[in-house]
């Protein structure tokens, strides 16, 4: 019975090979290598117990992709492990690009995860960012990746800032840079903007400056009409917000503050001081300035001059504050009256 039982064992399952890598990682039993007539259970199976994902997870990324053996997919993880990425990291970049699994480690994936490293990504960094844009590891590095670092490079001096930019918009690795980004700053040469505000723009919003060519004509028109000067520190800010919004979106927040008593004038000047205001939500507006016109006594010239008001939670941040103040006040150890300052201190807004 033991000797029909090891035959059986034999016939079925064959050991994974050794790994790729100089130096190959051990296989624990439940990385061995199974190759089954084409059967869904099998791509379930190694999705949640290779990749970590979970049963409800695992079926519906097996629709988008099935193993007929795992050799190649063992050799893909082993290979995301050996550059940092944790199970959890793993789990969700298989889930969001599971033909990863079909990818070749040596010729496909290893030349891009080297690149990144090299470049200074590493470990959960780099696996947040393939995490958002798993594109990143399938795009070719000779033609797109390579050429598009050395295009960066000299606009943001430094690899650390290549990074960063990279961090707030991934697509700027992959973009067609020649035909999408280099236009636009000609665009804003042309207008009188100085080569540090268009590295802010470049490392904080790098998204506006890839984005169609009839959406960045848009936005450098309504910044132009709200009179921001191009040499203003809040340019490149004023420009990457209103770049994420619809200008139906822009025009329901004017009339939202049009509404509240202000004047077009000072909405615009608000928002040359603290462009974020436009991003807060049509709600947290009205409900911060009625809490500042019927407790503080503040109306819109106050606020449009202290703009980050706006941008401050109200419930963690002015209620309990305010509260906070006049408990002292009534104690006599502050005077009475709340300014802006008092509601700002500290606080870190965009």
């Amino acid at each position: 019975m033991l000797r029909l039982l090891h035959a059986r064992l034999l016939h079925s399952v064959t050991a994974a090979p050794p790994h790729f890598l100089p130096h190959p990682f051990p296989q624990p039993f439940s990385h061995i290598s199974l190759a089954p007539n084409d059967s869904p259970s099998l791509t379930v199976h190694f999705l949640e117990k290779s990749c970590g994902l979970s049963s409800e997870a695992a079926l519906s990324v097996a629709t988008r992709i099935q193993l007929k053996t795992t050799k190649n997919s063992h050799s893909v993880l082993a290979l995301l492990k050996h550059f940092g990425f944790s199970k959890p990291d793993i789990a969700r970049l298989i889930s969001r690009r599971p033909r990863l699994l079909l990818a070749s480690p040596d010729k496909t994936l290893k030349p891009k995860l080297e690149f990144y490293r090299d470049i200074g990504l590493s470990g959960a960094d780099l696996a947040k960012l393939l995490s958002g844009i798993p594109g990143l590891l399938l795009w070719s590095l000779e033609k797109r990746l390579l050429p598009n670092f050395h295009l960066l490079k000299p606009l943001l001096h430094t690899n650390e800032n290549v990074i960063s930019a990279a961090r707030n918009s991934p697509r700027l690795l992959i973009s067609d840079l020649p035909k999408l980004l280099l236009p636009k700053i000609e665009s804003l040469k042309n207008y009188g903007v100085p080569p540090a505000v268009i590295f802010t723009l470049l490392t904080t919003h790098p998204k506006s400056l890839i984005e169609k060519a009839d959406h960045f004509e848009e936005t450098f028109a309504a910044i132009k009409d709200m009179g921001i000067s191009p040499s203003s520190s809040m340019f490149a800010h004023a420009f990457g917000v209103l770049s994420k919004l619809p200008k139906t979106t822009v025009n329901r927040r004017l009339e939202n503050y049009l509404s509240l008593g202000w004047s077009q004038e000072q909405v615009f000047w608000a928002f040359a001081k603290h462009p974020y205001c436009m991003s807060a939500s049509d709600d947290k507006v009205r409900k911060n300035m009625e809490f500042f016109a019927e407790k503080l006594r503040w109306g819109p010239d106050y606020v449009s001059a202290n703009p980050v008001l706006l941008s401050l939670s109200f419930e963690k941040r002015i209620a309990p504050r305010c509260l906070v103040l006049a408990i002292l006040a009534s104690k006599g150890l502050v005077k009475r009256g709340v300014k802006a300052r008092h509601l700002m201190m500290g606080e870190e807004v965009p």
